[in-house]
């Protein structure tokens, strides 16, 4: 495991240290932002209004579902967005500079060198997310209650869902030298997972459970909600894994090659 430990610490580096790195956390900082603030604004609002009517509660108005479940919604489709720029270069641009084949010169194992890769774009993925705990602080600052349980689940939903798309988005970059191309097609293939609930619910019938069972956005959905179903966390555990095996395999291929 220490030689995961080194190509792992290695691409987080390379990435903090780049100008995509400094987009990525810009960008995602004044979305999730904007959205944060947008919400608490919004649910504000309501609730002035709701005393203003004479109501003592509206069912499903609670803090913690309305500003929180809305936020991370909207935090995932920001991922379609930046996890293809936080994956491209990661083995595409090894590729190009022919530093793909030095890292074959160490002693380190296919499964090392694709394991390291996804965990230094996992710690990447989570320096970027985390800090959004200082929201709960704001919240609190405020005089608002939440759950914790649900807010929790929540995150821990995001960090399996940005998780999946990582290993999507690594498999992509172990595909092609060009970075464009791999931020491209990782694009396209974020976009067409997103759209799987959609196409069920356009289909019907068993076709409709189908795509339901296969889009991991109907899986996540129950996380925003403070639901923990086990069946959704297996299922983006086998995601994981399944783009892992195939990028694996993607980097076996030099074997072919020599």
């Amino acid at each position: 495991m220490r030689n995961v430990f080194i190509v792992a610490s290695k691409e987080t580096r390379t990435f903090l240290n780049s100008w995509s790195g400094v987009f990525v956390f810009f960008f995602f900082y004044l979305v999730s932002g904007i959205f944060f603030s947008l919400s608490v604004l919004s649910y504000a609002r309501i609730s002035m209004e709701s005393l203003k009517e004479g109501y003592q509660t509206i069912e499903g108005l609670g803090l913690t579902r309305y500003v929180f479940s809305g936020l991370f919604l909207n935090m995932s489709a920001v991922l379609l967005f930046l996890v293809p720029i936080i994956t491209m270069r990661s083995l595409a641009e090894e590729r190009k500079l022919q530093t793909l084949e030095l890292l074959y010169t160490y002693p380190l194992s296919d499964f090392d060198i694709a394991v390291g890769k996804f965990l230094g774009l996992v710690w990447i993925f989570e320096l970027l997310f985390l800090p959004t705990l200082g929201y709960l602080w704001v919240i609190h600052g405020l005089g608002g209650v939440f759950d914790w349980g649900p807010i929790l689940t929540a995150y821990l939903g995001f960090w399996l869902l940005g998780n999946a798309f990582l290993s999507l988005g690594l498999f992509v970059s172990s595909l092609t030298e060009n970075q464009v191309v791999s931020a491209v097609v990782t694009f396209a293939g974020l976009l067409v997972v997103w759209m799987l609930e959609w196409v069920g619910s356009a289909v019907g019938g068993a076709g409709a459970v189908f795509f339901k069972a296969v889009s991991p956005f109907a899986h996540y959905r129950d996380f925003t909600l403070g639901i923990l179903d086990l069946s959704h966390v297996v299922y983006f555990l086998l995601f994981h894994f399944f783009f892992l095996f195939l990028t694996m395999r993607s980097i076996e291929t030099r074997h072919w090659n020599s």
